[in-house]
Parts: structure tokens; sequence; C-alpha cells
């Protein structure tokens, strides 16, 4: 199972469909892919349908084929909020500047994960330990009404005011200090997943006949085109699960096909598909020219990496889902330390009726990191550092998060020093840098 990569050498057709995302609120940005990390442990009968669906999907993908465009004026590889902007911008642009109507859709979004549910799923808040919590602030909110699409997403988000926290050794509930934030703008929090939802929705509503949404696909560059009138070349093939594999890797062999567009956005985020791809394109025109030329052309470019740092300090975490009372504000993000910090957790809200997801951050090899821990240990825990929450979590819940096994949060990277390669491709969101908390 192998392609032509961009410079010519053979690679495997075999992709992690996992990514490292992030969530963020005045500072704080946390990692969260409990969602798409299903171990043994956790695998359901759910995880077999989807596998299911998405065979007879790949089926129904081989007979109409031949049906799809082989062209897009644009194509965004990432269907998460960045790329589902984009697609919703140039959608408007489209319909500003033509009059006519057209068949065949001209922008066309990528995405190897399956759809999220719906906004309105109840999922969200029974679930809520499955799906990683975004903060919006002043700019994101800023671009959302700019495309009309915040009404929207402000709905199926909740306002978030300030910070509730207990300092190491503060273990009881009257201690928790509230600090508000004094911002023009407050901040909104909703699982990822809804936003991206909720775009999707407006795509389906407003857009339909421009923008076509295809999940379940992988996309890799074959040749990025010229300024001059040469498109850029790529490989799409359907990702399909293996179910065999405890890594998540998806097979993307069968159905590949080649398109052209005339202009491509790279926003798959940490997974960094199209980034990769520049860099090796980057690494071989460098190869390819000589020296004096690169040095005295008359046309220099800057060099394309992606830098990667190696963490020197990881931090792991395991989600907990937790229900606050009704006397405990449901629009406050809540924060607090064991001694020596050894374990720290932070809370935000998955909806306004007091329904949280909490991170317990800790280091690698820490006893209760451990997948199928002692949930006695782990209670025993709570009780000494945090039993303001403990007396919040069932031993059911208690029992779950010590049979999980943790994710980690994402290492520092970005790309540069340009973020385009030639005239038709350009990098947004995360796929241009990574941080962690």
């Amino acid at each position: 199972m192998t392609h032509s990569s961009i410079i010519g050498r053979q690679q495997h057709t075999s992709t992690r469909m996992s990514t490292e995302t992030t969530s963020y609120l005045d500072g704080y940005r946390v990692s969260n892919n409990d969602f798409y990390e299903p171990t043994k442990a956790t695998k359901s009968k759910d995880d077999d349908n989807i596998q299911k669906k998405l065979t007879v999907d790949t089926n129904t993908d081989k007979q109409t084929i031949n049906k799809e465009p082989n062209h897009y004026e644009s194509v965004i590889v990432g269907g998460g909020p960045a790329g589902l902007l984009s697609a919703i911008m140039m959608a408007q642009q489209l319909q500003s500047s033509t009059t006519t109507s057209s068949s065949t859709k001209s922008i066309v979004v990528y995405d190897r994960l399956p759809p999220p549910p719906p906004a309105d799923d109840p999922i969200y808040a029974a679930e809520s330990s499955k799906y990683y919590l975004l903060g919006l602030g002043h700019r994101g909110q800023k671009a959302l009404n700019h495309f009309n699409v915040w009404n929207e997403v402000e709905e199926a988000s909740v306002a978030v005011y300030g910070r509730r926290g207990w300092e190491p050794g503060q273990t009881r509930e009257e201690d928790g200090k509230i600090t508000l934030v004094n911002k023009s703008v407050t901040s909104r929090v909703l699982p990822r997943d809804k936003l991206v939802s909720v775009l999707k929705k407006v795509i389906e509503d407003r857009y339909g006949d421009i923008i076509d949404l295809k999940y379940g696909h992988q996309v890799d560059p074959i040749s990025f085109g010229d300024e001059g009138g040469s498109p850029v070349q790529l490989q799409v093939s359907r990702c399909i699960p293996l179910s065999s594999s405890d890594d998540e890797e998806c097979d993307v062999e069968s159905s590949s096909r080649t398109i052209t567009t005339n202009f491509l956005i790279g926003a798959d985020g940490a997974a960094r598909t199209i980034a990769n791809a520049m860099e090796e394109n980057s690494i071989k025109q460098q190869a390819d020219t000589n020296i004096l030329s690169r040095l005295f052309g008359s046309k220099k470019e800057l060099p394309f990496k992606v830098t990667r740092y190696e963490d020197d300090n990881p931090r792991v975490y395991k989600s907990i889902p937790i229900t606050f009372p009704s006397h405990w504000p449901s629009d406050l993000n809540y924060s607090a330390a064991s001694v020596g910090r050894r374990i720290t957790l932070e809370a935000l809200p998955s909806d306004a009726n007091g329904n949280y997801c909490a991170l317990l951050l800790m280091k690698p090899e820490d006893e209760l990191a451990a997948a199928n821990c002692d949930a006695k240990e782990l209670r025993a825990f709570f009780e000494k550092a945090f039993p303001q929450f403990s007396k919040l979590v069932n031993d059911d819940v208690m029992a779950d998060v010590a049979k999980k096994g943790v994710s980690s949060l994402p290492s520092f990277r970005f790309a540069g020093r340009r973020l385009h390669e030639g005239g038709r491709t350009v990098l947004l969101g995360d796929s241009i840098h990574t941080v962690k908390p």
C-alpha cells in the first residue's frame, strides 16, 4: 500500500486518524483527543457500527468515484473550525462576485475523521469527557461575527465570566476563590466538535450548492503547481479505520484518485499533512538548486521548515466528567492543584446545566497515569487532594477514569518562515503552530 509522495519517494498509505487538538480560555490551553483514541478496553459496539458504515460508504464511493469532479477551484484540507470558516469565507466571496449558477460545487473540504454529532445531540452533555472544550475570546468572536455565523455559535456555547481556584492545600469548598475577568468581551465555551457541527450546518443550509463536505478522506500533495498556470495536484483516498490496529491507523489504499485545484488551504491542525509535504518540497528544491543560485539568484525564496521542540517537561492527562450542584456557579472555570502540584485539575463547562469536563494533568510516570490503575488509590488521592470534587464523582465514574489510558499534550512546533508554497497553497490555523499549556 504505497504511493508516490511529492518528492518522488514511496511512503506508507496508512496514517493516524487521531489529531492533536487544543482548547484554550484566557491563556489556558489544553489538548484533549480522548474521543479519537479508543483503546481495546473502551472499544464498543458503536465503534464496530462506525467501521461497518465506513465500509459501506467506501463501496458506494467506488461506484460513484468517476462521477465526482476532478478539479475544484479551491480545496481545503481539514474540516475543523479554521477549515470550515475558510470555506464559508470563500463561498461568500464567490456569491458576491458572480450571478451565474453551476451544477458543480467549486469548493471542497476534506477531513480524515467522520462528521461530529449534531449540535443539539445530548451526547455532548451525557459524555462530556469525550469532547474537549474550546474557549472563544475577542478574536474568535470577531471572526465568527464578521462571517455572519456568531449568532448560531453563541446559542450553542456557554458564557464563562471568570475562575474559581483552590491553591495547593486548600480543600474546603468555601476556600475556592472566585476571580471575575474584567474584559469587554465575555468568553464563550463549547465542545470543539459542537462548534464544528454548527459551522457544518451553516454550510449545508446556506452554501450547499457551492461547498462539498467530504469526511473520511486522506489528502496528499503530488505537486504544488506554479503561479504561471499549473494547478496543485493532489491524491485523495478514502480513510478507513483498521479494526485490527491499536494505533488508530486507517487504510487509504482503496478508491484513490487524483484531483487538481487552483488554490489549496492546509488547515489540518497538528496532523500537518500539507505542511509536512511543503517541508519535503522545500528540502528537495534546496538540494536541486546550486549554492550560487540560492544566494544570488533572481528569485530567492525563504526555505520552509516545521520546527519541532523536544518536550523537557512532559505532562499527560485523563479527562473526567463532573456535574456540579446547583449552588456551584456553572459559568466559571474551576481549578485546583494538589500539594507539590503532583496533579492539577482544570474544569470547563460543557453546558449551562452544571455539566463539566475536567482534566487531571500529571507526569507520565505517575502511578495514577497508568491505564487500569487502582480505582481505590485514585479515590484516596481525590479524598486527600480534592475532597471538594471527590464528593461529586461517583464510584462508576472513578473506575472508568482509573481504567482509561492517558492522552498527551502537544509538543511545541511551528511552521515558517513563509506560510505558503508558490502562489497556490497556504497554511492556516493550528497547522502553523502548536503550543501546550
